[in-house]
């Protein structure tokens, strides 16, 4: 795949690539929790496959994300992993999202191994909570660097996780500085997750800090909610709202609730989850994205119509679970439906993928990619939809959902051993601390190989969202945990 470098203006709206926009206990970076060689991997055996001839894929998907925790640091040490291959052009960029979904995919299967790695990327998280350059509220920002990165043009250089003057490595040259209320809520939703299986209260303590910030950030327009979050400078407030959004925080609240006891929490649910509600349309069976206000002129108090997104339909079913909108996932299915493969197609020849497209507008858009020459293929499946319309599938448990669910998974096998072969990650052949640099610039973006047959990447060919930027056919810590997660039935929100 060519190098795909982001343009740091470009006025991303979604959770990924965001270039809009602690009061935890931190685990410190320098203490290891555990002995060097307590984190080598042990056995993925999972007692809950929803089908037995995922064990093979499953267990090969495991390795990647071990692989890829360990691509810089090894042992004890709190770190990130870095969400795709070197040659993605992102260089070692962490985002918070996948790392959360990581923490989550581990504790799908919670063996003493697997509950070990997650605790690493827990701690990490909350590091970056408190060791924030300039913020002390309990905000995490969209993305960090996981390894040693010398960014384009020169600079800046960043030695890893953590910067030479000791603050979590923010990426603001990418324009990932801002701090989504999606990307609180799946950091929240993680250390919550990990509270619940080691009880140890610094990982609740750090989802009530993330789940505060959240809650402080009511939406002022007609349909209320929580709004986006905070732009690419840190302060600016989105005017916009994102149902996706509000059902992260709806379940982030409600576990809390319960967690805490504390009843204010299901106050702060009932808020996301009447927002949720409101972006229903009940004449076409879907859920509405969000309202207006990312671009100038746009009114907040307005729903958008314009482009509607898969995961709203999957997610609203695995965080709010009401039956009332369960014909929300026929509609994803119905609607979303794609199979990639023959002319326009990245795939090898003769190979065929089936799956969710990311929305309707990636079904439809034409020209390129954003911050890409490569043309948009409207049939791409989005192989991390395909884990979210998995698992709510067998979440709703109606006749022939159990089937289609495991052909989705079974899908996202074919890519898993057709796709992403000689991509690789972690340190480089460069001379300084094996940083990551643009080869057009004297550098090499090539590591370590990774496992064959092992991560699962974003897309099978490569499309264009619809919401200002693009994923490509790159191995993907994101849509990798999904597959484990939706594999093994394993339902994150909850």
């Amino acid at each position: 795949m060519p190098a795909v470098r982001p343009t740091p203006a470009a006025p991303l709206s979604r959770r990924r690539l965001l270039a809009l926009p602690a009061a935890a206990a931190a685990a410190t970076m320098t203490a290891p929790l555990f002995s060097p060689d307590a984190a080598v991997a042990g056995t993925y055996a999972s007692r809950n496959l929803v089908d037995r001839s995922l064990a093979g894929p499953v267990t090969r998907a495991y390795r990647y994300l071990d692989v890829v925790q360990d691509a810089y640091v090894k042992g004890g040490e709190p770190r990130l992993l870095q969400s795709y291959n070197n040659e993605s052009g992102l260089m070692t960029s962490a985002f918070v999202y996948d790392n959360a979904l990581a923490v989550l995919a581990y504790l799908a299967n919670p063996t003493v191994a697997n509950v070990r790695r997650a605790r690493l990327v827990g701690d990490a998280l909350l590091w970056v909570q408190a060791n924030d350059e300039t913020f002390s509220d309990g905000r995490v920002r969209q993305a960090y660097a996981a390894g040693p990165m010398l960014f384009y043009g020169g600079g800046p250089y960043f030695p890893g996780l953590k910067r030479a003057d000791g603050k979590a490595s923010v990426l603001y040259p990418f324009g990932f500085g801002g701090s989504s209320t999606g990307d609180q809520a799946w950091t929240a939703l993680a250390l919550a997750q990990l509270y619940v299986d080691t009880r140890i209260t610094k990982y609740l303590d750090g989802a009530v800090a993330l789940g505060r910030w959240i809650a402080e950030r009511s939406s002022p327009y007609r349909y209320g909610g929580y709004h986006g979050g905070l732009q690419s400078d840190g302060v600016t407030a989105q005017r916009w709202t994102a149902t996706e959004h509000n059902i992260d925080a709806y379940a982030l609240f409600a576990l809390l609730a319960k967690l805490t006891r504390d009843r204010r929490w299901g106050a702060r649910a009932a808020v996301a989850a009447d927002f949720v509600r409101a972006m229903w349309n009940p004449a076409q069976g879907h859920f509405w994205t969000g309202t207006l206000g990312g671009n100038p002129g746009e009114d907040p108090n307005q729903i958008n119509t314009g482009n509607i997104a898969e995961d709203t339909q999957t997610w609203a079913l695995l965080g709010l679970g009401e039956r009332c909108h369960d014909e929300a996932v026929d509609w994803a299915v119905e609607h979303l439906w794609n199979t990639d493969g023959g002319v326009g197609s990245q795939l090898p020849p003769g190979v065929k993928i089936s799956g969710l497209a990311f929305s309707t507008e990636a079904k439809k858009a034409t020209g390129t990619v954003p911050n890409s020459d490569l043309p948009n293929n409207p049939r791409a499946v989005w192989l991390e939809g395909n884990g979210h319309a998995a698992l709510a599938l067998l979440k709703r448990g109606r006749p022939g959902d159990a089937v289609l669910a495991r052909r989705l998974l079974h899908e996202t096998v074919v890519a898993q051993e057709q796709l992403g072969g000689g991509q690789t990650v972690g340190l480089t052949a460069d001379p300084e601390s094996g940083r990551l640099s643009n080869p057009g610039e004297g550098g090499t973006w090539t590591g370590t190989a990774l496992p064959e047959q092992s991560g699962i990447v974003a897309a099978s060919s490569a499309f264009d969202t619809g919401f200002l930027f693009g994923y490509f056919q790159r191995q993907h810590v994101g849509a990798t945990s999904w597959f484990v997660m939706a594999a093994q039935g394993f339902n994150p929100f909850r």
